[in-house]
Protein backbone atom coordinates (compact mmCIF):
# COMPACT_ATOMS: atom_id res chain seq x y z
CA UNK A 1 0.00 0.00 0.00
CA UNK A 2 1.29 3.34 -0.70
CA UNK A 3 0.38 6.64 0.87
CA UNK A 4 0.63 9.71 -1.73
CA UNK A 5 1.45 13.16 -0.32
CA UNK A 6 1.07 15.84 -2.95
CA UNK A 7 -1.03 13.81 -5.56
CA UNK A 8 -3.32 15.99 -6.50
CA UNK A 9 -0.27 18.31 -8.01
CA UNK A 10 0.70 18.78 -11.17
CA UNK A 11 3.50 16.25 -11.16
CA UNK A 12 2.02 14.15 -8.42
CA UNK A 13 -1.31 13.87 -10.75
CA UNK A 14 1.15 11.93 -13.12
CA UNK A 15 2.67 9.83 -10.42
CA UNK A 16 -1.29 8.94 -9.01
CA UNK A 17 -1.81 7.58 -12.83
CA UNK A 18 1.45 5.81 -13.09
CA UNK A 19 0.97 3.79 -9.72
CA UNK A 20 -2.57 2.96 -10.97
CA UNK A 21 -1.13 1.66 -14.16
CA UNK A 22 1.26 -0.54 -12.21
CA UNK A 23 -1.46 -1.68 -10.28
CA UNK A 24 -0.30 -0.37 -6.76
CA UNK A 25 -3.20 0.39 -4.59
CA UNK A 26 -2.51 3.60 -3.11
CA UNK A 27 -4.65 6.26 -0.53
CA UNK A 28 -4.08 9.76 -0.65
CA UNK A 29 -3.32 12.73 1.69
CA UNK A 30 -5.48 15.70 -0.02
CA UNK A 31 -6.15 19.33 1.82
CA UNK A 32 -9.90 20.58 2.05
CA UNK A 33 -10.52 22.34 -1.23
CA UNK A 34 -8.44 20.43 -3.52
CA UNK A 35 -9.49 18.74 -6.97
CA UNK A 36 -9.72 14.86 -6.17
CA UNK A 37 -10.93 14.07 -10.41
CA UNK A 38 -7.37 12.29 -10.95
CA UNK A 39 -7.27 10.36 -7.51
CA UNK A 40 -10.71 9.19 -8.11
CA UNK A 41 -10.38 8.43 -11.76
CA UNK A 42 -6.90 6.20 -10.38
CA UNK A 43 -8.69 4.29 -7.83
CA UNK A 44 -6.83 6.36 -5.12
CA UNK A 45 -8.81 6.72 -1.55
CA UNK A 46 -8.39 10.20 -0.58
CA UNK A 47 -7.50 11.31 3.16
CA UNK A 48 -8.37 14.74 4.18
CA UNK A 49 -4.85 15.74 6.26
CA UNK A 50 -2.94 18.06 6.95
CA UNK A 51 1.29 17.12 7.25
CA UNK A 52 1.05 18.96 10.92
CA UNK A 53 -1.25 16.35 12.77
CA UNK A 54 -0.30 13.93 13.81
CA UNK A 55 -3.58 11.77 14.32
CA UNK A 56 -4.54 12.48 11.09
CA UNK A 57 -1.44 11.16 9.56
CA UNK A 58 -1.48 8.20 11.64
CA UNK A 59 -4.80 7.33 10.51
CA UNK A 60 -3.96 8.08 6.86
CA UNK A 61 -0.54 6.30 6.98
CA UNK A 62 -2.12 2.87 8.21
CA UNK A 63 -1.05 -0.06 6.47
CA UNK A 64 1.22 2.20 4.13
CA UNK A 65 4.91 0.56 3.07
CA UNK A 66 6.02 3.35 1.39
CA UNK A 67 5.29 7.25 1.35
CA UNK A 68 5.63 9.55 -2.02
CA UNK A 69 6.14 12.75 -1.12
CA UNK A 70 5.34 15.24 -3.82
CA UNK A 71 3.85 18.10 -1.24
CA UNK A 72 5.59 21.69 -2.04
CA UNK A 73 3.51 24.81 -2.26
CA UNK A 74 5.14 26.74 -4.97
CA UNK A 75 6.05 30.61 -5.32
CA UNK A 76 3.43 32.85 -6.00
CA UNK A 77 0.58 30.28 -5.25
CA UNK A 78 1.21 29.76 -1.46
CA UNK A 79 3.61 31.61 1.07
CA UNK A 80 3.93 28.68 3.30
CA UNK A 81 6.49 26.36 1.24
CA UNK A 82 9.03 26.92 3.79
CA UNK A 83 6.84 25.56 6.88
CA UNK A 84 5.71 22.62 4.96
CA UNK A 85 9.45 22.08 3.49
CA UNK A 86 10.24 21.27 6.64
CA UNK A 87 7.95 21.21 10.20
CA UNK A 88 5.57 19.70 7.74
CA UNK A 89 8.13 16.88 6.26
CA UNK A 90 9.68 16.38 9.45
CA UNK A 91 6.02 15.40 11.28
CA UNK A 92 5.68 13.11 7.52
CA UNK A 93 8.96 11.49 9.06
CA UNK A 94 8.11 11.04 12.26
CA UNK A 95 5.05 9.35 11.57
CA UNK A 96 6.48 7.58 8.65
CA UNK A 97 8.60 5.70 11.78
CA UNK A 98 6.34 5.21 13.97
CA UNK A 99 3.69 3.43 11.73
CA UNK A 100 6.73 1.42 10.58
CA UNK A 101 6.88 2.62 7.23
CA UNK A 102 9.39 0.80 4.99
CA UNK A 103 10.45 3.64 2.37
CA UNK A 104 9.61 7.03 1.82
CA UNK A 105 10.68 8.79 -1.34
CA UNK A 106 10.96 12.66 -1.76
CA UNK A 107 11.15 14.89 -5.06
CA UNK A 108 12.59 17.87 -5.02
CA UNK A 109 14.48 19.86 -7.60
CA UNK A 110 17.40 21.02 -9.57
CA UNK A 111 16.18 24.64 -7.78
CA UNK A 112 18.20 24.14 -4.79
CA UNK A 113 21.48 24.57 -6.81
CA UNK A 114 20.49 28.48 -7.29
CA UNK A 115 20.59 30.61 -10.29
CA UNK A 116 24.34 31.01 -11.07
CA UNK A 117 25.67 27.39 -12.00
CA UNK A 118 24.83 25.93 -15.53
CA UNK A 119 25.86 22.13 -15.34
CA UNK A 120 25.52 20.57 -11.94
CA UNK A 121 26.07 16.96 -10.56
CA UNK A 122 26.19 15.43 -7.13
CA UNK A 123 29.11 17.33 -6.04
CA UNK A 124 28.04 20.81 -6.64
CA UNK A 125 27.26 22.58 -3.43
CA UNK A 126 23.87 24.22 -3.39
CA UNK A 127 23.50 27.65 -4.02
CA UNK A 128 19.69 28.53 -3.14
CA UNK A 129 19.53 32.13 -4.23
CA UNK A 130 15.55 32.75 -3.07
CA UNK A 131 13.25 31.35 0.20
CA UNK A 132 11.96 28.96 -2.14
CA UNK A 133 14.82 27.14 -3.13
CA UNK A 134 16.06 27.78 0.50
CA UNK A 135 13.26 26.09 1.62
CA UNK A 136 13.97 22.52 -0.85
CA UNK A 137 17.47 22.96 0.07
CA UNK A 138 16.54 22.76 3.99
CA UNK A 139 14.11 19.85 2.94
CA UNK A 140 16.55 17.53 1.85
CA UNK A 141 18.92 18.09 4.95
CA UNK A 142 15.65 17.43 6.85
CA UNK A 143 15.79 14.08 5.02
CA UNK A 144 19.44 13.36 5.20
CA UNK A 145 19.48 13.77 8.72
CA UNK A 146 16.61 11.74 9.55
CA UNK A 147 17.56 9.18 7.38
CA UNK A 148 20.33 8.32 9.97
CA UNK A 149 17.78 7.42 12.81
CA UNK A 150 17.93 3.96 13.29
CA UNK A 151 14.04 3.32 12.98
CA UNK A 152 13.57 5.36 9.87
CA UNK A 153 12.10 4.29 6.84
CA UNK A 154 14.77 3.96 4.05
CA UNK A 155 14.70 7.42 2.48
CA UNK A 156 15.21 8.74 -1.59
CA UNK A 157 15.71 11.58 -2.99
CA UNK A 158 14.59 12.42 -6.64
CA UNK A 159 16.28 15.75 -7.62
CA UNK A 160 14.48 16.49 -10.78
CA UNK A 161 15.27 19.13 -13.62
CA UNK A 162 12.20 21.13 -14.21
CA UNK A 163 8.86 19.37 -14.76
CA UNK A 164 7.16 19.99 -18.47
CA UNK A 165 4.31 18.01 -19.96
CA UNK A 166 0.56 17.71 -19.76
CA UNK A 167 -1.56 19.85 -16.74
CA UNK A 168 1.52 22.07 -16.36
CA UNK A 169 -0.39 25.51 -15.83
CA UNK A 170 2.90 27.62 -15.09
CA UNK A 171 4.74 27.15 -18.21
CA UNK A 172 2.74 24.80 -20.72
CA UNK A 173 -0.72 26.81 -20.36
CA UNK A 174 0.85 30.26 -20.71
CA UNK A 175 2.82 29.16 -24.07
CA UNK A 176 -0.28 27.39 -25.46
CA UNK A 177 -1.70 30.95 -24.75
CA UNK A 178 0.93 32.71 -26.16
CA UNK A 179 0.74 30.72 -29.12
CA UNK A 180 -2.58 31.05 -29.85
CA UNK A 181 -2.59 34.87 -29.65
CA UNK A 182 0.04 34.39 -32.67
CA UNK A 183 3.55 35.09 -30.77
CA UNK A 184 5.53 33.31 -27.87
CA UNK A 185 8.18 35.52 -26.09
CA UNK A 186 10.67 33.13 -24.08
CA UNK A 187 13.25 34.48 -21.64
CA UNK A 188 16.00 32.29 -22.32
CA UNK A 189 19.65 32.13 -21.91
CA UNK A 190 20.90 28.76 -23.35
CA UNK A 191 19.69 25.25 -23.28
CA UNK A 192 18.50 23.37 -20.01
CA UNK A 193 17.22 20.56 -18.36
CA UNK A 194 13.88 18.96 -18.66
CA UNK A 195 11.71 16.09 -16.71
CA UNK A 196 8.73 14.80 -18.13
CA UNK A 197 6.09 14.32 -15.25
CA UNK A 198 5.71 10.66 -16.24
CA UNK A 199 9.90 9.87 -16.26
CA UNK A 200 9.54 11.65 -12.76
CA UNK A 201 7.01 9.12 -11.71
CA UNK A 202 8.57 6.14 -13.10
CA UNK A 203 12.04 7.59 -11.25
CA UNK A 204 10.14 7.11 -8.07
CA UNK A 205 8.70 4.22 -8.10
CA UNK A 206 12.02 2.61 -9.10
CA UNK A 207 13.37 4.34 -6.05
CA UNK A 208 11.06 3.03 -3.64
CA UNK A 209 11.29 -0.64 -4.93
CA UNK A 210 15.11 -0.81 -5.18
CA UNK A 211 17.72 -1.68 -3.11
CA UNK A 212 19.30 1.52 -2.51
CA UNK A 213 21.15 2.83 0.85
CA UNK A 214 19.20 5.10 2.60
CA UNK A 215 20.15 8.41 2.07
CA UNK A 216 20.54 8.46 -1.55
CA UNK A 217 19.48 11.71 -4.16
CA UNK A 218 19.53 11.20 -8.02
CA UNK A 219 19.70 13.49 -10.12
CA UNK A 220 17.01 13.27 -13.11
CA UNK A 221 16.48 14.94 -16.45
CA UNK A 222 14.17 13.46 -19.97
CA UNK A 223 15.80 15.93 -22.16
CA UNK A 224 17.68 18.92 -22.49
CA UNK A 225 16.50 22.16 -24.99
CA UNK A 226 16.71 25.40 -24.73
CA UNK A 227 13.21 26.81 -24.00
CA UNK A 228 12.53 28.44 -27.62
CA UNK A 229 13.07 25.02 -28.66
CA UNK A 230 10.93 23.42 -26.40
CA UNK A 231 7.92 26.70 -27.32
CA UNK A 232 8.69 25.87 -31.66
CA UNK A 233 8.29 21.81 -30.58
CA UNK A 234 4.44 22.65 -28.98
CA UNK A 235 4.07 24.55 -31.78
CA UNK A 236 4.89 22.10 -34.38
CA UNK A 237 2.96 19.92 -32.61
CA UNK A 238 -0.29 21.80 -32.54
CA UNK A 239 -0.01 22.86 -35.93
CA UNK A 240 0.26 26.84 -34.67
CA UNK A 241 2.41 28.65 -37.12
CA UNK A 242 2.83 31.01 -34.35
CA UNK A 243 6.31 33.12 -33.82
CA UNK A 244 8.35 32.07 -31.59
CA UNK A 245 10.98 35.01 -29.74
CA UNK A 246 13.55 34.83 -27.22
CA UNK A 247 13.28 37.95 -24.85
CA UNK A 248 15.79 38.55 -21.78
CA UNK A 249 12.52 40.92 -20.32
CA UNK A 250 10.76 38.72 -18.25
CA UNK A 251 7.25 40.85 -18.49
CA UNK A 252 7.42 40.50 -22.15
CA UNK A 253 7.12 36.53 -21.97
CA UNK A 254 3.73 36.48 -19.82
CA UNK A 255 4.97 33.62 -17.80
CA UNK A 256 4.93 33.61 -14.07
CA UNK A 257 8.24 34.97 -12.59
CA UNK A 258 9.45 31.89 -10.75
CA UNK A 259 9.21 30.11 -14.25
CA UNK A 260 10.64 32.63 -16.15
CA UNK A 261 13.23 32.57 -13.80
CA UNK A 262 13.96 28.77 -13.98
CA UNK A 263 14.32 28.99 -17.60
CA UNK A 264 16.54 32.31 -16.96
CA UNK A 265 18.76 29.86 -14.92
CA UNK A 266 18.86 26.86 -17.55
CA UNK A 267 19.75 24.24 -14.85
CA UNK A 268 21.63 21.20 -17.12
CA UNK A 269 22.88 17.84 -16.16
CA UNK A 270 24.16 14.88 -17.86
CA UNK A 271 22.80 11.28 -17.65
CA UNK A 272 23.57 9.99 -14.15
CA UNK A 273 25.48 6.73 -14.01
CA UNK A 274 23.46 5.57 -10.97
CA UNK A 275 21.08 5.61 -12.93
CA UNK A 276 21.33 2.12 -14.05
CA UNK A 277 21.78 1.11 -10.42
CA UNK A 278 18.23 2.40 -10.27
CA UNK A 279 17.07 0.95 -13.43
CA UNK A 280 15.82 4.44 -14.49
CA UNK A 281 15.91 5.35 -18.48
CA UNK A 282 13.64 7.94 -19.61
CA UNK A 283 11.15 7.51 -22.07
CA UNK A 284 10.04 10.97 -22.78
CA UNK A 285 12.01 13.31 -25.30
CA UNK A 286 11.67 16.69 -26.48
CA UNK A 287 9.40 15.35 -29.51
CA UNK A 288 7.41 13.27 -27.79
CA UNK A 289 6.67 15.44 -25.05
CA UNK A 290 5.57 17.86 -27.11
CA UNK A 291 3.28 15.33 -28.95
CA UNK A 292 1.80 14.41 -25.26
CA UNK A 293 1.16 18.03 -24.40
CA UNK A 294 -0.47 18.48 -27.75
CA UNK A 295 -2.96 15.38 -27.45
CA UNK A 296 -4.11 16.62 -24.26
CA UNK A 297 -4.27 20.09 -25.35
CA UNK A 298 -6.50 18.35 -28.80
CA UNK A 299 -8.77 17.07 -25.76
CA UNK A 300 -8.74 19.78 -23.27
CA UNK A 301 -8.56 23.51 -26.23
CA UNK A 302 -9.90 25.43 -23.31
CA UNK A 303 -6.68 25.62 -21.66
CA UNK A 304 -5.34 28.20 -24.01
CA UNK A 305 -8.39 30.74 -23.62
CA UNK A 306 -7.09 34.09 -21.83
CA UNK A 307 -7.51 33.44 -18.16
Amino acid sequence: MNLLVGGTGFVGGHVVEYLFQQGEISKGIFRKGSHLKIMDASGVQGVEADLLDHHALHEAMEGADVVYNMASPMPGTDSGFMKANTEGLLSLLEVASESKVKALVHLSTLDVYGSTQKMVDPSTPFAPSNEYQRSKAESERVLMEYSKRSQAPRVAIIRSARAVGSRDESLVVPLLRMLASGEAVIPSRGAMSFAHPKDIAQAMYQAATSNAPSGRSFLLKSFDSTPEGLASGIAEAIGSDARVRKQGVFSASRLPKYTAEQLRASLRIDEQPDWRELGYAPKYDLKSTCEEIAAWFKREPWVAESA
